[in-house]
């Protein structure tokens, strides 16, 4: 799973947009607007990160090329940070993996709903290198060959956690 890296608090933001209005955006989104740009504006001499989660996924241009290597087809959305001060704008994207129903049953749960522990279901994920958990859209789930091609890049603000998988074994086990 990829996150962003939390040891990292001072990053490029957009400014005069809160996360809420930022999430709203984002949900309004429709496949017709998907050639427009957005550009917000960012100052101060905060880090690029080449990965923000929240409150909804942004990545880098070096994040997307990867992403596109292993799984062409995945909808993206042109953001322009632009910098007045540097004279400078830097692209991201809006990243908007496919959504799948990929949870296993074995997956636990807080009181609220809340996931805990997540536990992938293999046949649901089938061939899928890069995507989302239907109903936990927050997670973006990436392949093995995927994470370390990332990790050979060196990128910066974000990292990755491991996720365990239910396969054959497993199901056999827990049936016994």
């Amino acid at each position: 799973m990829i996150q962003q890296d939390d040891r990292i608090t001072d990053y490029m933001y957009p400014v005069e947009i809160d996360r809420k209005q930022l999430w709203e955006w984002a949900e309004s989104l429709s496949v017709a607007d998907e050639e427009s740009i957005l550009q917000f504006y960012v100052s101060g001499d905060a880090d690029y990160i080449d990965f923000i989660e929240h409150p909804v996924s942004i990545v880098s241009e070096q994040l997307k090329e990867i992403f596109d290597i292993y799984q062409a087809g995945l909808s993206w959305k042109l953001v322009v940070f632009a910098d007045m001060q540097r004279m400078q704008q830097t692209r991201y994207w809006l990243a908007n993996p496919p959504s799948l129903k990929c949870l296993s049953p074995l997956s636990e749960y807080h009181r609220d709903g809340t996931l805990r522990k997540i536990i992938l279901d293999e046949y649901a994920v089938e061939k899928h290198k890069i995507f989302r958990i239907q109903n936990a859209n927050h997670h973006i789930i990436v392949d093995l060959d995927v994470a370390e091609c990332i990790l050979k890049f060196n990128l910066a603000g974000l990292k990755l956690q491991k996720v365990d998988t239910e396969g054959p074994s497993i199901q056999r086990r827990v049936q016994e």
